[in-house]
């Protein structure tokens, strides 16, 4: 499920650089794509810790550094090469379209493969019994404290900010 939900991020970004994109509401779609990529990571890195030992958090840290590196050298690469090709080749809009429909394109096939192999599997709803139900309060309670202390985060910011902004017109 995870690979396709990977595959299906990819297309969504692509199609979503195609008509045009919201920069307003970006961080909260690459914190969810984030988070999916990032389960796609832990399952490949479920098969090389368990040859960590007692060095588990060295092999997170350098799994995660190489990761964060890999990244730094594809930008390195990509983001001078884009620039030429959007200065002498393309111009950048028409360019950007181009290369997501690409990629989109690549995403889809990516998508319906691993789509196939879902539907392969076979889903089993879970027992509703007395175990399953407390599992759910319980992620229900972990829930309600979360969004409480965010709504207390936030009105504790916006407090701090006319806090501020008074300071600003006295002083």
């Amino acid at each position: 499920m995870i690979e396709t939900l990977i595959a299906t991020s990819i297309v969504y970004m692509a199609l979503e650089n195609i008509v045009g994109s919201n920069v307003g509401r970006r961080w909260v779609i690459t914190f969810g794509f984030g988070l999916v990529h990032g389960f796609g990571f832990s399952y490949a890195l479920k098969q090389t810790l368990q040859f960590a030992g007692s060095y588990l958090l060295t092999s997170l840290l350098s799994f995660n550094l190489g990761v964060e590196l890999g990244q730094l050298a594809v930008l390195v690469v990509l983001v001078p090469a884009l620039d030429l090709l959007f200065k002498r080749v393309v111009e950048e809009r028409l360019g950007t379209i181009i290369l997501s429909a690409i990629i989109a394109h690549t995403g889809w096939h990516w998508m319906i493969d691993r789509g196939a192999v879902l539907r392969q599997f076979e889903f089993q709803w879970p027992a509703m019994d007395a175990i399953f139900l407390l599992s759910v309060v319980r992620w229900l309670m972990v829930m309600v404290t979360i969004s409480g202390l965010l709504w207390l985060g936030i009105v504790f910011w916006r407090r701090i900010k006319k806090s501020l902004s008074l300071w600003e017109r006295v002083g």
